[in-house]
């Protein structure tokens, strides 16, 4: 079996029982950490003029370091239909999770514009659109081969074992009283932003870009650039500060509108295709949730056109500001029945 193969998902099914492997990528660094180690160790024991044995707290970091990327490597996720459980086992045989099939809601695909790929992750019944749990390799296409026969073979038999589990209890949702993602002007309920913040991050940055006028510069291309910068990205903020997003129930339609009319849009509830959640991390720290509408446009020949409407950090709210766009889409359902 190649490098390349061990670094896709692989799953095996077998009766009452399905185990995927989803991190057999950091096959790849083990040989890599490994050289890496030996060749520090020999830089070390040369220049330092000692014995192995004498370097040996060296050479017993660097083994801890290849088993923990090899141990990473055989950690796999086990759905045990008998049991009713999943089970995430480390190296392959420490248990960092076990969860009941009854507390699990399903897989979904998870989509990063930071590293432009996505995966697919594990959700709980109690936290849908949060982080998840992580069950395959990361893709950057989306008619990767490995995907499609991971979610045409593994996927269904799993959601076929959670699903025996399922309770009327899971789908009843709490009613909404009142809002708190969303403010009613008039007949359309407007998403609630932060406009002083981006109001007074914007004036700041195209404040400082016109500082920049009055410093001497060696370069005036690059202090031109800098200011250019600062002045594009100062609008911005500005013109999110005043940029709406409009459910209109009545008519059965969502409207962007902001400052820039060439960037208003406007879509059909008819067209309506579904929630995106995308994460977006930085140097692989969480940082946020982006909250996108996904609508199918005939006129385009189908294609799907995302509308981020949020921008959220914690699983509560993302949960909570989906729920509340659900009431207003049931409230937009109701009128055209009417």
């Amino acid at each position: 079996m190649s490098l390349k193969s061990l670094a896709k998902t692989r799953w095996k099914i077998e009766p009452e029982r399905v185990i995927i492997y989803p991190t057999g990528v950091f096959y790849i660094f083990v040989p890599i950490m490994a050289i890496l180690g030996i060749g520090l160790l020999y830089m070390y024991t040369s220049t330092q003029n000692v014995s192995i044995s004498q370097s040996m707290p060296i050479v017993l970091l660097i083994l801890l370091i290849v088993v923990l990327f090899w141990g990473a490597a055989n950690t796999y996720i086990e759905f045990d239909n008998r049991q009713a459980r999943m089970r995430k086992m480390f190296m392959g045989f420490i248990p960092t999770k076990n969860i009941p099939f009854a507390q699990l809601h399903g897989i979904d695909v998870v989509s990063g514009i930071t590293t432009g790929s996505y995966n697919y992750s594990l959700f709980r019944k109690n936290s849908r659109y949060g982080k998840g749990i992580v069950v395959s390799s990361a893709y950057t296409k989306n008619d990767d081969p490995n995907a499609i026969a991971f979610v045409e073979e593994a996927v269904p038999i799993i959601h076929g074992y959670l699903e025996k589990y399922d309770s009327p209890a899971d789908f009843v949702t709490e009613p909404i009283t009142s809002y708190k993602y969303f403010e009613l002007k008039g007949s359309v309920y407007a998403v609630k932003s932060n406009k002083i913040g981006a109001l007074i991050t914007g004036i700041i940055l195209i404040g400082i870009g016109i500082w920049l006028f009055t410093i001497p510069a060696d370069s005036l291309i690059a202090i031109l650039f800098c200011i250019g910068l600062l002045f594009l990205f100062g609008l911005v903020f500005i013109n999110a500060a005043f940029t709406q997003f409009l459910f209109d129930p009545q008519n059965g339609t969502v409207k962007r509108t902001g400052l820039f009319s060439f960037l208003h849009k406007e879509y059909s509830f008819v067209n309506y295709a579904g929630i995106q959640t995308i994460r977006h991390t930085v140097n692989l720290i969480y940082v946020r949730t982006s909250v996108n509408l996904i609508f199918v446009l005939p006129e385009k020949n189908n294609k799907e056109v995302p509308l981020t409407v949020a921008s959220l950090f914690r699983e509560k709210s993302i949960d909570r500001f989906i729920k509340e766009f659900y009431s207003i889409m049931n409230t937009t359902a109701n009128n055209n029945i009417k």
